[in-house]
C-alpha cells in the first residue's frame, strides 16, 4: 500500500470520502484527520478506529497503528539532534544516513539551506565512518531541467571529502514521500547491509521528514512481505528561522 495521496486542504472531522474496498480507506482518513485536529488527546478514537480497520484488514489496521503510534512519538518524545548525529548509533554498514533534499534555485545553484543540510550529513557521515549516505531529491530548478537536488548534492559530498563508494543517489523524487519510495527501492535492490536510517534535514522538517519515511517504508516493507528498514535517529541543520510545519501539515503528507 502507498501513502494515500490527497489534495484535500483541509484536516477537520468532516474529511472527504474517497472510494475503497471494505471502506478501509475512509477509516484510514477519519484516523488521519482526528490525528490532525486533536493530535494527543485523539487517542482513544484513533485506537478505537484502529480496531475497526482490523477487523476489516489486519494488516492495514496493524500498519497503520505504527503509523499514528510513531506520530504520536515524533511530536512528544522524539530528541531533535542539531548538526550532527548523536551518539551510540550502529558504527558498520547497517546504517545509511539519508538526506531530504530542497528546493535549487532556478538555475540548478543549490540554496544556503541545502548546503547546510549536507553540511550536517558530513558531520555525521565523518563521526560514523562506515555508514552508507544517500542523497535524495529530483529536479527543482525552474531554468535547468537538467540539474537535480540529488546529482548536486552528491558533487557536493564527493567535493568536500566523502568516499563515493559510499554514496548513494536518488534523483528521481519530487516530495518527501517520494524520495522514501525511492530510496527504499534502492536499498532494497543493491544494498541488502542495511537496516536503518538515521535522517538528516532541517531542523524544523525532522519530525515530518522522519514521520513520512517511517510511513512509506513501513508500507513498502509490508507491500513487499520484507523487513522494515526502520528510522532510529535524525540530526537537524540549524537553519536559523522559524519553520516548525504543523501537525496538520504532516497529516496532509499522510494523506
Amino acid at each position: 500500500m502507498t501513502v494515500v495521496v490527497s489534495l484535500c486542504l483541509s484536516f477537520s472531522f468532516s474529511i472527504p470520502v474517497f472510494a475503497s474496498e471494505s471502506g478501509e480507506t475512509d477509516i484510514i482518513n477519519e484516523m488521519i484527520s482526528y490525528y490532525s485536529t486533536y493530535q494527543s488527546t485523539a487517542k482513544t478514537d484513533i485506537q478505537r478506529l484502529v480496531e475497526k480497520l482490523k477487523a476489516l484488514n489486519s494488516t492495514k489496521g496493524e500498519e497503520w497503528e505504527k503509523i499514528m503510534e510513531y506520530g504520536d512519538y515524533v511530536n512528544t518524545d522524539m530528541n531533535v539532534n542539531v548538526d550532527v548525529l548523536p551518539d551510540g548509533l550502529p558504527n558498520d554498514d547497517s546504517l545509511c544516513i539519508t538526506v531530504l533534499g530542497f528546493a535549487l534555485n532556478d538555475d540548478g545553484i543549490m540554496k544556503d539551506e541545502l548546503v547546510g543540510r549536507l553540511q550536517t550529513a558530513l558531520a555525521s557521515a565523518q563521526k560514523y565512518p562506515n555508514a552508507y549516505v544517500a542523497v535524495t531529491g529530483g529536479g527543482t530548478a525552474k531554468n535547468n531541467p537538467n540539474a537535480t537536488e540529488a546529482d548536486q548534492m552528491a558533487a557536493w559530498m564527493i567535493a568536500n571529502g566523502l568516499d563515493e563508494n559510499r554514496l548513494i543517489v536518488e534523483n528521481k523524487s519530487k516530495s518527501t514521500v517520494q524520495n522514501a519510495q525511492f530510496t527504499y527501492a534502492i536499498l532494497r535492490e543493491k544494498y541488502p547491509t542495511i537496516k536503518s536510517l538515521a535522517i538528516v534535514t532541517s531542523d524544523y522538517h525532522v519530525q515530518r521528514g522522519c514521520l513520512l519515511y517511517y510511513s512509506q517504508l513501513l508500507l513498502s516493507a509490508y507491500d513487499a512481505g520484507d523487513n522494515l528498514l526502520d528510522v532510529i535517529s535524525n540530526a537537524g541543520y540549524k537553519a536559523g528561522h522559524e519553520g516548525y510545519e504543523s501537525i496538520s501539515l504532516q497529516a496532509m503528507g499522510l494523506k
